[in-house]
């Protein structure tokens, strides 16, 4: 399972992150130890304290998270995708502190998409994806999920809008679509009652 936000340096003490505060990937990983799973988190940067019964491996980078989950893909029947992994990194970094009074222009390129590489090496693992949107319509949002399991080959995708009150990075609730060929609708609740409910429906597919 992977959980929180990459952080892509621009320099040596500067970078670019997102929100992601780990919260539900937290809970995920609580819920899943419950039910008697044998877990190895792969953690970036969070809010949250991960409690060390957890077996963690901890990334910074977009790059350090492909590579650490890619390395475990083959030995797990399941991997839940619950981190939010930068989209760009730089293509020039600087390893000193680069001038405040430069003007600065930010070369970016496109990350490697982790969750599309998944069922290249393991077809067989049950893969849970998480798309987050802002302010779009249900329909569009279960387009875009459905679109990210037509590209990576998703069993199982969690969407949201965390554009909602209550729902954005961070919030103890969320709102989300349980997607795949059909969509369930999980109204406002806490992280730790989705994540049953998403334990529940993953138990039910295997």
């Amino acid at each position: 399972m992977s959980l929180g936000g990459t952080y892509e340096p621009i320099d040596s003490v500067r970078g670019i992150t997102n929100k992601s505060s780990g919260k539900m990937g937290l809970e995920l990983a609580k819920e899943a130890y419950i039910r008697g799973a044998d877990l190895k988190l792969v953690v970036a940067n969070v809010s949250v304290e991960i409690p060390s019964v957890f077996d963690v491996i901890h990334v910074e980078t977009s790059a350090e998270m492909n590579d650490a989950v890619l390395s475990l893909i083959p030995d797990y029947d399941i991997f839940i995708s619950t981190a939010a992994v930068s989209d760009f990194e730089f293509r020039q970094k600087s390893d000193k502190k680069i001038d405040s009074n430069s003007s600065l222009f930010l070369n970016l390129k496109p990350t490697t998409k982790i969750i599309r590489q998944i069922k290249k090496i393991n077809p067989n693992i049950f893969l849970v994806g998480f798309k987050a949107e802002f302010n779009i319509s249900r329909e569009d949002i279960i387009g875009c999920a459905r679109k990210q399991i037509a590209d990576a080959g998703t069993d199982l995708v969690i969407a949201n809008d965390i554009s909602k009150n209550e729902c954005h990075f961070g919030s103890d609730n969320n709102e989300v679509l349980i997607v795949d060929e059909e969509v369930l609708t999980v109204p406002l609740a806490s992280k730790r009652e989705i994540a049953k409910t998403i334990c529940d429906v993953i138990s039910k597919k295997l």
